[in-house]
């Protein structure tokens, strides 16, 4: 972890959440080509994104492990004592990140609701997400914060925290598809969940599109594993029909 001379770090966060009072000489308000936001806590959350998108870089371009506080102040514009406000550790920029990373995952599998099937969700939900990061261009992050999730127990429990939403959320669909008699899996839900779980992880580690693959036919590909995987027992429109 780095760190920075007490001397020239300022708090992480107030108690009441808002950061303290900016050092001298560094005033809380937006940079030279940012708009000036309406409110306290909008000028502290825009700071807190600068530094998220610098350390995204810095990650990708240096590693995890080679990434240093020092180089996320620079490529933030910031001063150790501004940026420390927000974040005392890379841990601690990696646990915002993957937060943030939930939250989008939430909308994300939302598409599932309202699917005529659980194989249109399926398909529909491993879709989205492999345009989200295709077009946000996270498989580099993604990747890099994997493989320091395997040797970090701190990076791992906010990957694992992160995980185990999406696989509650994704369990708890397949499950009362399974209870409509909707679906007849070819095996027990939790084997299941761990293979779904793993071609996720696997999308999200390689950018298929950014590979040339055609998204068209990677849908064909993933509706035909998903209709193996979960034998559907009769026809979307027969569903539709019954849950309208």
């Amino acid at each position: 972890m780095d760190e920075v001379p007490s001397a020239d770090r300022g708090p992480a966060v107030a108690d009441d959440g808002e950061a303290q009072a900016a050092s001298p000489g560094e005033p809380d308000v937006a940079s030279p080509g940012e708009p000036q936001a309406a409110s306290r806590a909008e000028r502290r959350d825009m700071q807190i994104q600068r530094i998220m998108d610098a350390a995204k870089t810095c990650f990708v371009r240096h590693g995890f492990q080679g990434a240093s506080m020092q180089q996320i102040c620079a490529e933030a514009g910031m001063s150790p004592g501004a940026l420390y406000r927000y974040f005392a550790s890379k841990e601690a920029i990696i646990e915002a990140i993957t937060e943030q990373d939930r939250r989008e995952d939430l909308e994300l599998f939302g598409v599932m609701i309202g699917m005529s099937s659980a194989v249109d969700g399926i398909v529909a939900v491993a879709m989205a997400h492999m345009h989200h990061i295709h077009e946000r261009g996270l498989a580099p992050l993604f990747a890099e914060i994997r493989a320091e999730s395997m040797r970090n127990p701190a990076v791992a429990r906010c990957c694992m925290e992160n995980m185990g939403q999406a696989q509650v959320m994704l369990q708890a669909y397949l499950g009362a598809a399974i209870e409509r008699g909707e679906i007849d899996p070819v095996t027990d839900l939790a084997t299941l969940m761990a293979t779904l779980m793993s071609i996720g992880e696997g999308l999200m580690l390689n950018d298929l599109l950014a590979m040339g693959f055609d998204a068209d036919r990677l849908e064909k590909v993933f509706r035909t594993i998903a209709e193996a995987v979960l034998r559907p027992t009769r026809p979307a429109t027969d569903i539709t029909a019954q849950t309208a």
